[in-house]
């Protein structure tokens, strides 16, 4: 990986370029070229000093490459020498090498989702998450999409970790509630964010898509819940009104753009399951970023310093 480097090690190895330009110099005739070089472990800055025309055509046409060069060290920050670029053909490109990627293996998330899957003993709604998360589109998108732009699991597999670990921890809670319907918390928690497939996009970074500005992952999620419901017959009305509930209402508060606040116990213990893990991310990251310190930077997103001792 590309962070991994040090000073003085020789480079190759296929990144994604995210931005470039040509840079005159200063004291003499002609440019260089200036790169962003990014792969799963983080972003570089590449010079090239000298460079074919042909190297232009290309990165006007795409933005991923096969770099040889030489890290070295300049104003106190690693930069790389390129010597060499070539094109690598898109297909032949594994995204989760080069963007940042859940700290948690598939194999893992596959693992516990699994067992989820089995705790689930209502035949309908065994069928609905079973027919969603085996889709050859849907499915897939689910266990590679991030979970957000930025403030939580905003990375690929993101989704899918922050799925199971609110299912999870929405389970363990509706276990101490015997009137709680625990198969529609397990459906509706592994459920509850589908509509983020489509919100953002995430082949070159995390945007938001065009459908994902205008109507929200809540919204998108109401119609892909709809859909897949109408594919199973006989499908119970109520409990399809409790499933669209608990996506309308997972956010918990107007201020917070959820369109109804729960009125379920189960569509509660999620909104609050889904706010845990949100938060509890933030206190992670803010221990692994900040080992020697007392207390974390000040955190926008959850508006207070945070101890971390």
């Amino acid at each position: 990986m590309l962070k991994e480097y040090k000073n003085g090690e020789r480079f190759e190895g296929i990144v994604l370029v995210n931005e470039w330009k040509e840079v005159p110099f200063r004291q003499k005739p002609g440019a260089f070229l200036s790169l962003m070089c990014q792969d799963r472990s983080g972003v570089m800055q590449g010079k090239m000093w000298e460079y074919p025309p042909q190297i232009l055509t290309w990165l006007r046409e795409q933005d991923i490459f096969l770099i040889h060069g030489v890290v070295s060290e300049y104003r106190g920050a690693l930069d790389l020498t390129i010597e060499d670029m070539r094109m690598i053909p898109k297909e032949d490109v594994d995204l989760t090498m080069l963007l940042p990627c859940s700290p948690i293996s598939e194999i893992e998330l596959e693992t516990r989702l699994r067992v989820l899957l089995d705790k689930i003993h209502r035949p309908e709604l065994g069928k609905l998450v079973g027919q969603f998360l085996d889709h050859p589109e849907w499915g897939r998108a689910y266990r590679l999409a991030p979970a957000a732009v930025k403030i939580h699991q905003a990375y690929l597999r993101g989704l899918w970790e922050h799925s199971v670990r609110v299912t999870e921890l929405a389970d363990g809670i509706a276990g101490h509630f015997p009137g709680m319907d625990q198969d529609l918390v397990l459906a509706g928690a592994l459920l509850h964010d589908i509509g983020k497939i489509g919100e953002y996009s995430y082949d070159r970074g995390i945007k938001f898509t065009t459908e994902g500005r205008l109507l929200g992952h809540i919204v998108m999620g109401l119609e892909l819940l709809s859909g897949e419901i109408a594919k199973i017959s006989e499908f119970p009305q109520e409990l399809r009104y409790k499933l669209l509930h608990i996506i309308s209402s997972h956010h918990g508060k107007y201020e917070w753009q959820s369109p109804k606040r729960p009125k379920l116990m189960e569509a509660l213990v999620i909104h609050y399951a889904d706010v845990m893990d949100a938060e509890l991310y933030q206190f992670e990251q803010a221990k692994a970023s900040h080992p020697d310190d007392d207390w974390s930077p000040y955190i926008p997103s959850m508006e207070r310093y945070l101890y971390l001792k």
